[in-house]
């Protein structure tokens, strides 16, 4: 039984977006979690690397919705 579902173009384009936002906003928020919480206490080493970690994958995301724009303006 075919259980997959047929998407235009623009629809997939529309989905993907949605996905990577949805990326970058959990990084987003688990990065703000992490470094502004009062209760969990790292070293600053610790908090550079979940910074630059949680930066890649934002700035990731936002590379990939630029592709997706882009697919999707054809």
């Amino acid at each position: 039984m075919n259980t997959q579902t047929q998407v235009k173009p623009g629809e997939g384009c529309s989905i993907a977006f949605d996905a990577l936002t949805s990326v970058h906003e959990l990084a987003d928020t688990l990065q703000t979690y992490l470094l502004e919480s009062g209760s969990i206490e790292l070293e600053a080493k610790h908090c550079s690397v979940i910074s630059a970690l949680t930066e890649g994958i934002k700035n990731e995301c936002k590379s990939a919705q630029g592709a997706v724009r882009l697919v999707d303006a054809n």
